[in-house]
């Protein structure tokens, strides 16, 4: 598993990022067995990933809540505009399948590339298009969000655990409007420290966006096999 996972993480974030693009919106439209599949392999993919940079239980606790709560939505108002509990159920199911499985491919990029690489690929990606000066400026947005992303749930976990040791008898309705206000006051204290890690590392010139990859021979089979898989996962 580290072996593959070090190969994962060495290919080009281009190739990573183009089929993430490419998979996404076909976890939406394939057939749910090709879905089911197409889980299971990047399962694995993540699994392995995990074995070296561990996701955490309060994470996946998180993940597992946002799926719950759209499926439970979409199955509560299926069943109120007069649909049968069983078509319903299947309906929550599908979605439930589709949604883990789109999660999953979104942590896989995340475990297995860095911010900065991933901006550099959207940088490398957008730089013919509309310009460098434009391209960096979002390429570091981009890589800054994907920071942020995880620091949110890393910091809502830490509050909740600060809120269940000192205030064990506290109601859901004080809960509910005193973590999001401790959440939101931490986070406005961290961009302060991201604000100085940029500033420390350069990367709010230009020249630290410059991409520079190296294609290689390996990357090309994955991209070619990876690419003939979607094709046939499209024509199922």
């Amino acid at each position: 598993m580290r072996l593959s996972a070090s190969h994962i993480r060495e290919a080009d974030p281009r190739l990573k990022l183009a089929l993430c693009l490419a998979l996404g919106p076909g976890l939406w439209l394939f057939e749910p067995v090709v879905v089911a599949v197409a889980g299971i392999g990047l399962l694995g993919v993540l699994l392995s990933l995990a074995v070296e940079q561990p996701l955490g239980r309060d994470m996946v606790r998180s993940l597992a809540f946002f799926v719950l709560f759209w499926v439970g939505l979409k199955v509560g108002v299926e069943m109120v505009t007069g649909m049968g509990w069983q078509e319903a159920a299947t309906d929550g199911l599908v979605l439930a399948l589709r949604l883990s499985t789109l999660l999953v491919l979104g942590l896989a990029l995340a475990l297995s590339t860095s911010a900065r690489s991933l901006g550099l690929a959207v940088s490398w990606l957008l730089r013919p298009v509309i310009g460098g000066e434009r391209a960096w400026r979002i390429a570091l947005s981009l890589a800054l969000m994907i920071h942020f992303l995880p620091l949110c749930l890393s910091t809502l976990a830490q509050v909740k655990e600060a809120y269940r040791g000192r205030c064990p008898q506290c109601s859901l309705a004080r809960r509910a409007v005193g973590i999001p206000l401790a959440v939101v006051r931490n986070l406005g204290q961290k961009t302060w420290n991201q604000t100085l890690a940029v500033a420390g590392r350069g990367l709010e010139s230009p020249q630290a966006w410059a991409p520079d990859f190296r294609w290689s021979r390996r990357d090309s089979l994955w991209g070619v096999g990876c690419l003939l898989l979607i094709a046939a996962a499209w024509l199922a």
